[in-house]
Order: C-alpha cells, then structure tokens, then sequence
C-alpha cells in the first residue's frame, strides 16, 4: 500500500458514524515501561532495563460541532457512561486492517473563539479488563452499508488460524437495526465456506449501537471469516469488524 495522505479515517463509535465529523483522529497504544534494574557488579550495570507492563489504548477526535446532528447529544450522553466500540480504520474499507476496541468517554470539549467554526474533541480510553485486550488488530469484514436480506454480507478475509493462547475477537455496529437483525460470524478453511462454523452470534438487536462477542478461545484452524446475517426486518445500516489477539 505504501503511504498515503490520510483522508478517509474512519471512525464508528458504538452506533454512531463520526468519520464526516472529524478532521483529527489519533488512536494512542502503550505499555507501562516498568523498571526492573537491578544492582551489578561494577563496570556491568551502565544501563536501565525495563519491562512491559499493562496496556492502555486512548482516542483522541477532534472536528467541527454542529448543532443538527446526532453528533452532540450521541458524545454528551456517552460522557461516563457504558462501554462503547470504537473501530478506526485508515479507510473503512472491506479487508482494510481496522483497530477495535471497549473504551469509555471521559472529556468532550465544545465551543471556541469568536468568528472561528466551531470545534469540538472527544477521549475516550479502554475500559475493559478481566481478560478483554486493550486494542485488536484485525479487518473490517463489513463497511458501513445498508442491508435487507439474510445471507453473507460484506467480504470473507483471511484474518489466519487461532492460535494456542490467542483469542478470535469481534465486533458489530449497528447504526440503524431497521426493524430487527440478527447476524453471526463464521469461520471455515476456505473462502468457499462450504463447512462453515459460528463462531459468535450478534443479536437479536433491535436498536442502535453496538455488540462486542463473546471472544472465542484458540486453537481455530480455520483461517476465514465472514460476516452472515441470519434474521432481518426491515433495512438495516450495519458494520463489522474481526482481529485475533
């Protein structure tokens, strides 16, 4: 792919599309650096060693606020609140390496000087722990679109086999559920998906937002994965995203 110059970075936050909004996104993602020097002998100890410790993952967005959208009332109500996915992808685009996560929003700020538009930024940090990974990186299997029918949707990818140890991951947004939808993510060891397996299963879901599955243990050898929508009423604006860690 090489470098590009950075115009389509998209962002879902639970089940709010914010990628129009913003003209700033970063997406921070540490480890502690722990000390762990230790005495020597003389002449031997010249320099500091350090371990990693916990991970922590942070957005930071930033744009221009308007008053006629959803995008106030979704980042003020989110303020401390319940977990919410964010995803952030350099394009959005099916197959496209995509970041996720469970993070909570702790700072909006709105409103600036006089005859300038108005901006406004949002952070969010991770908010999950007992077992859940600060960030995963995997694909988007999904982009922001609308569906109506049962059936695979979006584009199978091949995020590799799980692993002893690594953890299958996955996360749907729902922008707007139409009526009701219900969708799995499936695996199989070919793209043809002729001896497909559910790996996890999103809904029943009958208003916006979001739904972080259940993560699924290794070893997985199946190496592809789909998104397959099972049950639909209505039209619905969807989006999903898969990663193992």
């Amino acid at each position: 792919m090489g470098t590009f110059a950075a115009n389509n970075i998209t962002t879902w936050f639970g089940g709010y599309d914010m990628t129009t909004d913003l003209s700033q996104t970063t997406m921070p993602i540490e480890f502690e650096a722990l000390d762990s020097t230790v005495f020597g002998p003389v002449g031997q100890r010249t320099a500091r060693s350090r371990r990693g410790g916990l991970e922590d993952v942070s957005s930071q967005v930033a744009g221009f606020w308007q008053a006629d959208n959803a995008l106030d009332e979704t980042l003020f109500d989110s303020l401390g609140g319940a977990t919410q996915v964010i995803t952030h992808s350099h394009d959005g685009a099916e197959g496209s390496p995509a970041y996720f996560y469970q993070a909570r929003s702790f700072s909006y700020q709105l409103f600036g000087e006089v005859g300038q538009l108005v901006p406004f930024s949002l952070t969010a940090q991770g908010a999950k722990g007992n077992g859940t990974p600060g960030a995963v990186r995997g694909a988007v299997l999904k982009t922001r679109a609308s569906v109506s029918a049962t059936g695979a949707t979006g584009t199978a990818f091949e995020l590799g086999a799980v692993g002893s140890g690594e953890h299958l991951y996955a996360a749907l947004h729902v922008f707007d559920p139409g009526t009701t939808i219900t969708a799995v993510l499936e695996s199989d060891d070919a793209d043809t998906f002729a001896s497909a397996t559910t790996q996890a299963t999103f809904g029943p879901i009958t208003v916006a937002g979001d739904t972080w599955a259940t993560r699924v243990a290794g070893p997985i050898t199946d190496t592809w994965y789909r998104l397959r929508v099972t049950a639909i009423t209505g039209t619905a604006s969807i989006a999903c995203v898969a990663g193992i860690k």
